[in-house]
């Protein structure tokens, strides 16, 4: 499996303290079958000059350190771009490996700008795919999950996160996850992970959930062959999203319950 999310650099942002947090943020991940991850550390405001050469700086010292303790994991290097944050496109850590192609774009927690859909649209346009992280985890989302699809109509990919298909950030977000799953709008699953406690580095209890419900091709889809090729700048052919009214049509034409509703409106 390969996490395409994880904040594993110290002290850049909310993810680990030191250097021996993200050493065993690593050991939990490769123990738990995770063979490459990308380093995805906040960027809040803005990708200084300053700010990517510390990202680059405590890598490469992440690199070194990783080889000579022989861990057996590949590392590549990222960030996670707040939706206000500003960058430049060009910059070797706005992309996931410095690709050019993948950007992780984090929405605020609570709304969803107005010009979203636009922004999306203008980023596709310029050749780059916008990875949406965690949009589950999204209040006006949970009410409305229905605006993710505008979004993926527009050349969004979504990345959702490990313990939101589990449990691990509550019921109602494990229902949305679990949607966007039936509605075919989930690209990648990342562990998010910030810490050896409160969020581990931990990919495979979400692995046995995709397969046992969705099979395990779907979860070889979203842990691994997607997260290669998003590192490796290559062309992802997501499938076709279904809208969520049209599902519900599908479900009342077969059970026949004229009085449906669905779950994600209460």
């Amino acid at each position: 499996m390969i996490d395409i999310h994880a904040h594993l650099l110290p002290g850049v942002d909310d993810g680990p303290e030191n250097w021996e947090e993200t050493l065993s943020m690593l050991q939990t991940g490769v123990m738990d079958g995770i063979s490459g991850v990308v380093c995805t550390s906040h960027v809040v405001d803005y990708l200084s000059k300053e700010l990517e050469n510390e990202f680059k700086e405590k890598f490469q010292q992440l690199k070194k350190t990783v080889k000579r303790e022989r861990m057996g994991i590949s590392l590549w290097l990222g960030s996670e771009m707040h939706y206000y944050a500003s960058y430049n496109h060009r910059s070797k850590v706005a992309t996931l490996n410095g690709n050019g192609k993948y950007i992780l774009l984090e929405l605020p927690f609570i709304e969803i700008p107005n010009d979203v859909g636009e922004t999306i649209f203008q980023i596709a346009l310029k050749g780059r795919i916008p990875i949406i992280a965690h949009p589950e985890r999204n209040l006006t989302i949970i009410r409305k999950p229905e605006l993710l699809y505008e979004l993926v109509q527009r050349g969004a990919l979504l990345q959702i996160n490990a313990g939101s298909l589990t449990g691990g950030f509550g019921r109602n977000i494990k229902r949305l996850a679990t949607q966007l799953f039936d509605h075919q709008m989930v690209h990648f699953v990342a562990s998010d992970c910030h810490s050896p406690r409160s969020r581990p580095m931990i990919l495979s209890k979400a692995y046995g959930a995709i397969s046992k419900r969705w099979g395990e091709d779907r979860a070889e889809q979203v842990l691994r062959i997607n997260p290669h090729k998003a590192i490796m700048g290559e062309k992802i052919y997501p499938p076709e999203p279904i809208p969520f009214d049209e599902r519900i049509r599908r479900r009342r034409g077969r059970f026949h319950f004229p009085f449906f509703r669905h779950s994600s409106t209460g």
